[in-house]
């Protein structure tokens, strides 16, 4: 029974599909029946011509032919021959069935193209939901490995010691910190563009307390999804957070140094006394955005500079007046420049 449930519900799926073209067809078919209708109930003059529908033609051509005596070379005979040309009107099926004829490989090629893309689009599918479940098992995988972490290996509980370098106990903590970032990045990493599954291995972290234990410097955070979230004091030194979802926020205090904001969405998050030099601010977007403190030094405004900052955006931001800048962002924002370090002066000039 279940069997046959199957091949029937197959069988729908599969009518499914050709639905949109035999509708066509049908469509087709029926226009014409309505047009021959129409001719028979509402003749003129030449509709037979070429409909067919008219009478048939029955013309009658008559030929004579003469018997001669071979020797006398005398007439003997003369007979006549009539001969019946009958012509069926069939003038419109005769069209229908030509063009019936070249329309079969043009339909057959037609269905052909329609099978492969609807086969492709399927192949498609199948992959991005098999790609999907291997991110899904990659992400359980990673939180299961770190819970064990966690607590098998008491790294929670060391967290919690507040340990000093100095402390016997302190190379445990090292050690499983390490092991927990080794962890992180290569999970990032095969979350590849998954912005949802990146922004939820960081809210574990988050929700964990290990979010300011783990060195996340470099870490590929690219689109992903950590609107509202907690990362003050977060160390995302040369992390790649370009396209990323980070309104709201909480980036208080962290080290963001050398890290790619490009194109990230910074509407209202907290940036006070956030380490920002030399990031990439590129077409991201401040709106709101608390720049109490925040150094954003060693960050050219020239448009031809990888890491731009323009001072638009700048005051789009909150607070931007109370934030450390280079001495020409200070110039093109009409602050005055704080005397420069001899580390941004030689960024100035290279710049």
């Amino acid at each position: 029974m279940n069997a046959q449930h199957k091949k029937f519900t197959n069988l729908v799926k599969y009518l499914s599909t050709w639905r949109k073209p035999l509708i066509q067809i049908a469509s087709l078919v029926t226009l014409l029946g309505v047009i021959v209708i129409f001719a028979k109930l509402y003749p003129f003059d030449g509709v037979g011509e070429w409909t067919g529908i008219g009478e048939d033609s029955n013309s009658k051509t008559f030929t004579t032919e003469k018997e001669i005596n071979p020797k006398t070379e005398e007439v003997i005979k003369i007979i006549k021959k009539e001969t019946e040309n009958f012509q069926s009107a069939k003038t419109l099926w005769d069209w229908l069935g030509l063009g019936g004829v070249i329309a079969i490989p043009f339909a057959l090629l037609y269905f052909e193209r329609a099978e492969q893309r609807r086969s492709e689009k399927q192949t498609d599918t199948e992959k991005k939901i098999a790609n999907s479940n291997l991110r899904e098992q990659a992400l359980e995988a990673y939180i299961d490995r770190m819970s064990e972490l966690l607590i098998d290996k008491n790294l929670k509980v060391l967290i919690d010691k507040n340990l000093k370098e100095t402390d016997p106990e302190y190379p445990l903590l090292d050690a499983g910190c390490d092991i927990g970032r080794a962890r992180t990045l290569s999970v990032l990493r095969r979350l590849d563009q998954d912005g949802e599954r990146k922004g939820s291995v960081v809210r574990f972290l988050i929700d964990a307390e290990l979010i300011t234990n783990l060195d996340l410097s470099s870490a590929d955070l690219s689109s992903a999804n950590l609107r509202d979230a907690n990362l003050s004091k977060a160390r995302l030194k040369g992390a790649n957070l370009s396209s990323a979802d980070l309104e709201g926020a909480n980036l208080s205090s962290a080290d963001l140094e050398d890290a790619d904001l490009s194109s990230a969405n910074l509407i209202s998050a907290e940036l006070s006394s956030a380490n920002l030099k030399s990031a990439n601010f590129s077409s991201a977007t401040l709106i709101s955005a608390d720049l109490n403190g925040a150094d954003l030094r060693y960050i050219s405004p020239n448009s031809s500079s990888d890491k731009k900052l323009t001072p638009e955006q700048v005051k789009k931001a909150k607070n931007w007046k109370k934030a450390k800048y280079s001495e020409a962002l200070c110039k093109q924002l009409g602050l005055s420049p704080e005397p420069p370090t001899r580390q941004e002066s030689d960024f100035l000039h290279l710049s």
